[in-house]
């Protein structure tokens, strides 16, 4: 029920599905958070025990470090960290904004062998079935909030130029058996485990 989400106070199309994102990273203890804007989701992780590291290329929008953050300027095109760092990756309203192959193609190099990825976006509808499933999503909208307050971060939106179909091509072509799908509030998730052996920390 909304009212029992963690983010029902501080409701909007994201972080409805923050949850969602964290049971995905369970188990994964060091995880970088690709355009983390004021650090609402890296806070939320890393209350859950997780070590986050989040970029952002706008330096009025980072927060000072918490426990289990470190908030730094970077960019998704060009991420300032060595390979194979992180053991999951996680990117939420960003691709759009950005370099998609680009950004996916750092997103994987610095995630480690067994490393996943995780990313919610958008893209623009095009045709008559993206048309379908946006008017799905407006009028479950007022039935999914109920109960929950609407909050929206002080962060820059753009509006998503790439089609849903050309943005499932993209990943596709970037990261080979990528799983992608429709979720409510006009998003896209998508989540690639990158080929190799992941370890899980002792304990």
């Amino acid at each position: 029920m909304p009212k029992e989400h963690p983010f029902a106070q501080q409701w909007n199309h994201n972080t409805r599905h923050y949850p969602k994102i964290a049971n995905l990273v369970e188990g994964r203890q060091v995880i970088l958070d690709v355009g983390c804007g004021e650090g609402t989701l890296a806070r939320y992780l890393a209350g859950l025990g997780h070590q986050v590291i989040g970029v952002d290329r706008d330096p009025a929008v980072l927060p000072p470090d918490g426990a289990g953050t470190h908030f730094m300027l970077g960019d998704a095109t060009g991420l300032p960290f060595a390979d194979d760092s992180f053991d999951a990756v996680v990117s939420v309203m960003v691709l759009h904004q950005t370099r998609l192959e680009l950004a996916l193609v750092e997103m994987r190099r610095v995630a480690k062998p067994g490393g996943l990825l995780v990313d919610l976006g958008t893209a623009a509808d095009r045709g008559l079935g993206d048309l379908a499933l946006t008017i799905r999503d407006a009028v479950a909208e007022p039935f999914t909030r109920r109960g929950t307050t609407a909050w929206e971060p002080g962060t820059t939106k753009r509006s998503a130029t790439l089609g849903w179909r050309q943005t499932r091509v993209a990943l596709d072509r970037m990261l080979p058996g990528v799983e992608f799908r429709r979720v409510p509030g006009w998003r896209y998730l998508a989540t690639w485990q990158r080929p190799g052996h992941h370890r899980l920390p002792p304990g």
